[in-house]
């Protein structure tokens, strides 16, 4: 979710309670205060009645209404004249049913009489004035809730562009890049101060990246040449006369050492490139094609072996990535499993749409299953092994949000490996 999303979000969620609140708020301080105007008027009709009494006391038992809201009644017991008020249910004039009115009653006398005197208002008018009333402030209350959200989005997002100005920068920024990041500045101290330490470490990233980039060239030339140099010199003196057999086993060995360090310089060198990002160029690759060549690459070696391969290949998936990380990936799966496999045994190969598979036959794992990726974790039986082999192939996988996965089955005596494009 988007950082102006998800304020205009919480802004949303934190107004609701605010509104809900405020139309309670407002409907009981309505409510009150019709109750005090109609008490109010209650309580100046009950001067006009007693007015009218003191004037014209009745005579007669059967106090006939001088209004359908006002009712008199005479009584004989000494009462206190206090005023009461309370809430009820009555007829009202012209109408067939009962609603809610408010009623005061107080006891007056006039001379020796004394008389109960009850008079009711209808909260219907009041109803409806404080319902408009409360309506209307209600809207207009959203209304402004909703004119404040609008309007801090747009004060946001405009206070905000700076920042997505740098995002979109780090977005097409490139350590390898011709051009360094350029930030764009901003009058917020803030966004200021950000732009300017991302423009500083930029700076720092790319020298390091030129540093590291240089050292890895240069070792993949000066440190290959003496190798090359010392595996020329130790084929001259094998052909030398007057080497007993000890000698030869002795420079085979050389050579063979000589060749496993050559290969794990060439693998530690393509692991610091592909940590680097040193292969950005990219191109479709089409996965089949580059398994089937590969393949036939091995077959002296595979058939020296005496294995069988099956393969079951789809013509067609194609993924974008960098031939040679590719031809190093797929190449390292299948030597692997050629090399691992039993003598006489058999491989089988499947590519489909999203997937690459390879198994084949040999004993369990020498070492923790959770240890096969990690780097120059291998086989001692293999001393030509430089244990890089598989490490690569997990770093190629995730440069290109591959995943690689491994599993035994005792049964068969067979390994699996699963590329998942």
């Amino acid at each position: 979710m988007k950082l102006l999303h998800k304020t205009t979000l919480y802004l949303l969620l934190a107004a609701i309670p605010i509104a809900l609140g405020g139309v309670f708020l407002l409907n009981a301080y309505i409510h009150l205060d019709m109750l005090h105007e109609i008490d109010e008027l209650l309580a100046s009709e009950l001067i006009q009645v007693k007015a009218q009494l003191r004037q014209h006391p009745p005579s007669s038992a059967d106090l006939p209404g001088w209004d359908p809201n006002i009712r008199i009644r005479r009584t004989s017991s000494i009462l206190q004249p206090a005023i009461t008020y309370t809430d009820t249910v009555a007829f009202t004039p012209g109408q067939h049913e009962k609603e809610l009115v408010r009623m005061l009653r107080t006891t007056y006398a006039v001379g020796n009489q004394t008389y109960v005197i009850s008079l009711q208002q209808s909260y219907l008018e009041f109803d409806e004035i404080a319902s408009a009333v409360s309506v209307g402030a209600i809207v207009c209350f959203l209304i402004v809730v909703t004119l404040l959200v609008l309007a801090d989005v747009l004060v946001t997002r405009r206070i905000w562009q700076p920042f997505y100005g740098i995002i979109r920068q780090l977005q097409q920024y490139r350590v390898d890049g011709p051009e360094e990041a350029a930030f764009p500045s901003s009058d917020v101290h803030e966004f200021k101060l950000l732009a300017q330490s991302l423009d500083e470490m930029s700076r720092r990233t790319r020298h390091q990246y030129a540093q590291q980039k240089q050292f890895t060239d240069n070792a993949s030339h000066e440190m290959q040449t003496p190798l090359s140099v010392l595996s020329v010199e130790l084929d001259l003196l094998q052909q030398s006369a007057g080497l007993d057999e000890t000698d030869l086993n002795r420079i085979q060995r050389s050579q063979q050492e000589i060749n496993r360090l050559s290969a794990m310089n060439k693998s530690l060198l393509l692991l610091a490139k592909i940590d680097n990002h040193q292969f950005a160029q990219n191109d479709s690759v089409n996965i089949g094609e580059l398994v089937n060549q590969l393949v036939e690459n091995y077959s002296d070696y595979v058939a020296h072996r005496g294995i069988m391969i099956n393969r079951m290949i789809k013509e067609g998936p194609c993924r974008n990535m960098n031939r040679q990380l590719a031809d190093v990936l797929f190449s390292n799966l299948i030597k692997n499993a050629i090399r691992h496999g039993d003598v006489g045994s058999s491989i089988f190969i499947q590519v489909g749409n999203n997937s690459f598979i390879i198994t084949n036959e040999g004993d369990p794992l020498p070492f923790p299953q959770d240890q096969l990726f990690l780097r120059f974790v291998r086989n001692q039986a293999l001393p030509q092994s430089t244990g890089l082999g598989l490490a690569l192939v997990k770093e190629i996988a995730g440069q290109y949000g591959m995943t690689v996965k491994y599993d035994y089955a005792s049964s068969m005596r067979r390994h699996m490996f699963q590329v998942d494009f």
